[in-house]
Formats: structure tokens, C-alpha cells, sequence
């Protein structure tokens, strides 16, 4: 049995298909990354005013039913950035020694 999200939605093309609040870019992810670092649902409703506190508690339902899978996605994103961090500074390092 499927438990139903009313305004959690994935649709292919957009955000990667990954879920999603409904009527917005902002993934369930998302929301779960500020609730790790210790917001809470008012700190997340002033970070997105726009969206509605209770789209923010089924984000974290969401989040609190498909946790791993929510965290792998997190965990993927947090990969991404460090590599290319890594290569950036790589690129700048070599265009500092051909510069002298």
C-alpha cells in the first residue's frame, strides 16, 4: 500500500524527477537539509514564504517515510558540489602557475 502526499509531487523533467513541494521548485530535500541543521517549521516557512506550513509538514512526512532515500539524494548533492569545489580550485591552481 502507497501512502498518498497531497502536496508532495515527482514529475519526470522537473528537479530530476525527484519529489517535490507542489507548485514549486522546492524539493522534499531541501526541506530536509534545513531540518537537519536545526530549523524548525517557522524557520522554513520564513525561508519560503511562499509555500504554505502545511506543505512544509508534508515534506517532512515525506521525508520521515522514505528517509534513506531522501538522504541518498542529500548525500549525492553534498558529492557533487565537493567535486566540483575539487576542480575549481584544481583550475584555478593551474591558471595561477601559468600566470607566473
Amino acid at each position: 500500500m502507497q501512502t498518498a502526499y497531497p502536496h508532495i509531487v515527482r514529475t519526470e523533467g522537473t528537479c530530476g524527477g525527484r519529489p517535490r513541494i507542489d507548485g514549486s521548485r522546492i524539493e522534499v530535500r531541501h526541506i530536509a537539509e534545513l531540518l537537519r541543521q536545526g530549523s524548525d517549521v517557522i524557520d522554513i516557512a520564513a525561508a519560503y514564504p511562499h509555500i504554505q506550513p502545511v506543505q512544509i509538514y508534508a515534506a517532512l512526512a515525506y521525508y520521515f517515510d522514505n528517509k534513506t532515500e531522501i538522504d541518498d539524494f542529500i548525500e549525492a548533492e553534498r558529492l557533487a558540489w565537493e567535486e566540483g569545489y575539487a576542480a575549481e580550485q584544481q583550475r584555478r591552481k593551474q591558471a595561477m602557475q601559468e600566470a607566473i
